[in-house]
């Protein structure tokens, strides 16, 4: 096979039969110590607050739910300290919960799925990655049939290479981000694969919608719920969210307010993230509100990003 493509045309058969030839694979080997931690690049996600998160979370061990998984950084930060008697992770995304899955149950098949990705794309000049990225891309699971690994890696494949890695989905549920041009990107990640794989063993992945959230909790005995919504926008060109095709609306943040006090009322500690506003602040008034500084990074201006306030809510103190 050719180390490049001259076309569209020309890529898609390759695509299409997804061949695993010996030439494409590597012996990855099992790391002996690492910490789990996000295998997926996501918007807003919690890494980089967790030291200003860890202190707002209740003590000792606890039965945790998190309806809005994303990357997933509170959840592999709590299993990586041993906090956690059982796991319970949500979200609407069937890619997402597909590939949590996938991590979980058959990493080697999705380890040569990614290497086989990554042979390909490396040996290709700057033109032809793009070509291979779109054709890719636009190999979308509602038009192809696509086994669950076919479509993890799709999903990380994209996520690893397209423009600043962000996991952007259009209103009719397709990805959409474009192709980000990086010199050598890691596609395959093993090591954190492995731990993630780790981290999610016996856990429960389910795609919910944050509606359930009272029942699911009230039938695996949950006791500490952690909330991280697509996030109020503070002004009307900041409105972008990756929640179900970007349909996150004010109406869902007030359902969201509701499905808390019936937490409350269930007996169920909660910590909820959001945008510092009025209209947040209005809806969780009667819990504790306090704030958090959060870098905010993902702009297409340097001089709109920076720190700014999130607001976290609480039903209990520590």
């Amino acid at each position: 096979m050719p180390a490049a493509v001259s076309s569209r045309a020309a890529l898609r058969p390759q695509l299409d039969k997804r061949p695993l030839r010996a030439a494409h694979l590597r012996v990855v080997s099992e790391p002996q110590v690492a910490r789990p931690a996000p295998f997926l690049k996501w918007v807003g996600g919690k890494g980089k607050l967790l030291p200003a998160l860890r202190p707002l979370m209740p003590k000792g061990k606890f039965r945790y739910a998190e309806p809005f998984l994303g990357g997933g950084a509170v959840f592999f930060d709590l299993r990586a300290e041993d906090r956690l008697e059982h796991a319970l992770l949500c979200d609407v995304g069937r890619d997402l919960v597909g590939a949590c899955k996938v991590v979980r149950d058959a990493l080697p098949d999705l380890l040569a799925q990614l290497t086989a990705h990554e042979a390909q794309y490396l040996a290709m000049d700057e033109e032809n990655r793009a070509l291979y990225f779109y054709a890719v891309r636009n190999r979308h699971p509602a038009d192809f049939v696509m086994d669950d690994v076919e479509r993890a890696a799709r999903m990380l494949f994209l996520n690893r290479t397209c423009f600043n890695g962000l996991w952007r989905e259009n209103r009719s549920g397709r990805f959409n981000a474009p192709h980000g041009r990086y010199a050598n990107p890691g596609i395959v990640q093993a090591d954190k694969l492995h731990a993630a794989s780790r981290a999610l063993q016996g856990v429960d992945v389910r795609q919910a919608d944050f509606r359930a959230l009272p029942e699911l909790v009230q039938d695996q005995r949950i006791e500490f719920v952690y909330l991280d919504p697509p996030y109020h926008p503070l002004s009307t060109t900041s409105s972008f969210n990756a929640y179900s095709g970007g349909q996150f609306s004010g109406k869902a943040q007030a359902e969201l307010a509701d499905v808390c006090r019936r937490l409350d009322r269930q007996g169920v500690r909660f910590l909820l993230s959001n945008s510092d506003c009025g209209f947040v602040r209005e809806l969780y008034r009667g819990f504790d509100v306090g704030t958090i500084r959060a870098a905010r990074s993902i702009n297409c201006k340097a001089d709109s990003r920076g720190d700014i306030d999130e607001v976290v809510v609480r039903n209990y103190a520590n």
